[in-house]
């Protein structure tokens, strides 16, 4: 009797096909790890970052004391991930991977947002009175999804540059506009990145205060002006949006109703939403643009009383395919992808110096400070340079003196956050010396240094942001009473 035999198992082609997909799989997976593991070794490792906007982690220096302590181990290995090679390179794959992963819902995208709505904020400041609203055209820039509305009249400023109320002057805004908010407090419309806001009226009142305590120990002779620039969230929020963020209007009105009689308040807030049609705010940065310090000097000018020279004085300059902090910050591939001009003015016809007094950092604090030296007030950057908003004298971490041939008699002192570093190139010809102080890096007794070097004018410009936080009204405090560093 023949024996039986059974019919041979014969596996399916696609248990083939998916046993060979795994395999592929895994050795790209492999090859892939091996890479980055010999990448990190073999490629020269990264020493700063444009995306970040930062100089990353330094090698440390050894000292028994910190190896002992595992201080030296802790930061080496700070370091080595800080460094990696490529890293923004490989920054912007990952935010192209994540943006493949999502979706936009009816124009609307949503990172992670984990907060709710702002409440409105209780009335404690006096009514405020809104204007007419703008009338406007859609903006026909298909390379602009959010539509940005251009004014057709005028609106008035007041000709009394003392303590005001500012009226608000609302913006038609196409709600139907891609948006995304993401879990760092960042809405993208469109193509333009706004910084959400909260600001605090109780904050708001002691910064107030902080600038009459200078404006009672300057005494009379000097004058003491407070410019809170709004930022671009004010004017270009969409409900939606809006609904994520305080009022900027309300909180500057509360500082202005604080503050002495005799301190002058400038209305910005009026000039920049006038001109809201124009490029006065970047889109990828969360700075305001040059066009926009432009008009805000040009109305701290009038309320000084002080000559002032007209925009078509100036050289304009550009940086093209320029993105800014906020993609930095948001990730958002959009503003990856949709780079902007960035535009700064030169005078024309003021001779000026600019004299540097840099301080020496150590992990953000303060060490010492370099040997004064005279260089270009301007810093040049290449196309593309997503450091471009430093062309104002190169960073914060300074004081900076210009001397001009104004011939004005007024020497002129900013203290400020980032946003006025925008401002001096529109003052050179309107007074002799120009003291550029940030808020954050001062080492001087702010009514000593002052008075030294003759000050007829004192600014503070800081935006909204600023304003309404607590830390910079210690450090305004701080510069009232602390002794001199001796540099």
């Amino acid at each position: 009797m023949k024996p039986k035999y059974e019919k041979k198992y014969k596996e399916p082609r696609a248990t083939k096909r998916r046993r060979a997909a795994n395999i592929a799989y895994l050795v790209t997976l492999t090859l892939a790890f091996e890479t980055v593991g010999l990448s990190l070794i073999v490629f020269p490792r990264s020493t700063e970052s444009i995306t970040e906007k930062r100089t990353l982690k330094e090698f440390p220096e050894f000292t028994a004391e910190d190896y002992m302590s595992g201080k030296f181990t802790s930061d080496i290995s700070e370091w080595f991930s800080d460094t990696v090679p490529f890293r923004d390179e490989l920054t912007n794959m990952s935010t192209a991977l994540r943006e493949l992963r999502g979706f936009r819902q009816d124009g609307i995208r949503l990172h992670n947002v984990g907060t709710t709505p702002t409440e409105s904020k209780p009335s404690t400041t006096a009514p405020v009175t809104t204007t007419k609203p703008i009338e406007s055209e859609p903006d026909t820039d298909e390379s602009e999804a959010a539509t940005e509305t251009a004014p057709t009249e005028e609106t008035s400023v007041p000709e009394e540059q003392g303590n005001h109320e500012i009226s608000a002057v609302e913006q038609e805004i196409n709600e139907d506009d891609a948006v995304n908010i993401t879990n760092n407090g960042i809405a993208v419309v469109g193509t333009r990145a706004l910084m959400l806001y909260g600001g605090s009226f109780s904050v708001g009142e002691s910064y107030a205060g902080v600038i009459n305590k200078y404006k009672e120990a300057l005494g009379e002779d000097v004058n003491v002006y407070s410019m809170i620039i709004p930022t671009s969230c004010e004017f270009y929020s969409p409900p939606s949006v809006a609904a994520y963020c305080g009022s900027e209007l309300d909180n500057i009105n509360h500082v202005i109703e604080y503050l002495r009689d005799d301190v002058k308040a400038v209305d910005v807030y009026t000039t920049l939403a006038a001109h809201t049609g124009e490029d006065i705010y970047l889109r990828t940065d969360h700075h305001w643009a040059a066009l926009g310090a432009y008009y805000a000097a040009k109305e701290f000018a009038a309320a000084a009383g002080v000559p002032f020279s007209d925009i078509s004085e100036y050289e304009q300059r550009v940086v093209h395919d320029y993105v800014g902090t906020m993609y930095g910050y948001s990730g958002d591939i959009v503003l990856k992808n949709n780079p902007e001009d960035f535009y700064y003015y030169v005078p024309k016809n003021v001779e000026y110096t600019t004299t540097y007094y840099n301080y020496i950092l150590e992990d953000g604090d303060i060490v010492g400070a370099e040997e004064p030296y005279d260089s270009n007030f301007f810093i040049k950057y290449g196309h593309g340079n997503g450091m471009a908003y430093c062309t104002y004298m190169g960073g914060d971490a300074k004081i900076v003196k210009v001397s001009t041939n104004a011939g004005t008699g007024r020497k002129l002192a900013i203290f400020k956050d980032s946003y006025g570093n925008a401002l001096p190139p529109f003052l050179m010809g309107s007074f002799d010396e120009i003291y550029v102080i940030d808020m954050r890096y001062f080492t001087h007794n702010a009514v000593d240094y002052l008075t030294e070097n003759g000050i007829t004018d004192v600014l503070f410009a800081n935006n909204a942001f600023h304003a309404a936080t607590a830390s910079t009204v210690r450090y305004y405090e701080n510069f009232l009473t602390q002794e001199d560093w001796g540099y």
